[in-house]
């Protein structure tokens, strides 16, 4: 399972950040929980002390002129737990230097927005690199995966945490293109109806021809739906409330 580690002293950066990765989890089809939400280093730190473990941290980068800023906590949990991965989240781009030239090995950055969209695109992104690179021997690393018959004696093993969406080839009489986050594509002959059955609870039908996975989507606009690629597509008028409902957590 991953286990994530939120401190921001920004209580409005904090919440939203927070309200944010909970959404993308309960939209996985893999594990993972918010285990900390810490306002500053040392409600953080003592969580640690009696938790201790490697984490992936979003953490503020700047706490000011009277705390430790993010560097110095950044630089103590690597020492203690080397296999953390760490996200900065700030607004002063021009730290982020100092941040290389530290030693510490940022995972990455976020910057800090109220902009929801673009924050779950980013949260959502540290999230999937971090539960790809979980250890092999994890049970968590070894998604659910489908196997995709592409010939006569040949077939291939897709892990449903990679799949974007899924189409109807309009050229191909029953056939389907399985769109993967990688940018590749495997078109294989099944119908939509087989595919959304074998799939299960992560995935839904945007449109009668379309299969989208729900912690994909970003974003929907003028009918299509933005995946976390950038790659869209199409989403019929009477699915967009629920496909809404999805991306923007509003289901009521």
């Amino acid at each position: 399972m991953l286990e994530i580690i939120l401190c921001d002293d920004d209580p409005f950066i904090l919440k939203i950040i927070k309200e944010q990765v909970e959404h993308i989890l309960s939209e996985s089809i893999s594990e993972g929980r918010v285990a900390c939400v810490a306002s500053g280093y040392q409600e953080l730190f003592l969580y640690l002390k009696k938790n201790p473990g490697d984490y992936l941290f979003f953490l503020d980068l700047d706490f000011g002129s009277n705390e430790f800023n993010g560097i110095d906590i950044a630089k103590q949990i690597k020492k203690n737990f080397p296999g953390s991965k760490i996200v900065f989240v700030t607004n002063h781009y021009e730290l982020a230097l100092n941040v290389l030239k530290s030693g510490v090995e940022p995972f990455g950055f976020i910057e800090k927005t109220t902009d929801i969209t673009k924050m779950n695109q980013c949260c959502y992104q540290y999230i999937y690199l971090a539960k790809k690179s979980l250890p092999s021997g994890d049970p968590e690393a070894d998604a659910d995966s489908i196997t995709l018959k592409i010939g006569t004696d040949e077939e291939v093993s897709l892990p449903k945490a990679d799949i974007l969406y899924v189409e109807a080839v309009k050229t191909k009489s029953h056939c389907i293109c399985y769109h993967t986050v990688n940018g590749s594509s495997i078109t294989v002959r099944e119908t939509i109806d087989h595919a959304l059955e074998c799939l299960g609870d992560g995935f839904m039908k945007s449109h009668r021809s379309v299969i989208v996975q729900k912690c994909h989507m970003i974003g929907l606009s003028d009918g299509m739906i933005k995946f976390i690629n950038g790659d869209t597509a199409p989403c019929s008028f009477r699915q967009r409330n629920e496909i809404k409902g999805v991306i923007y957590g509003n289901k009521d």
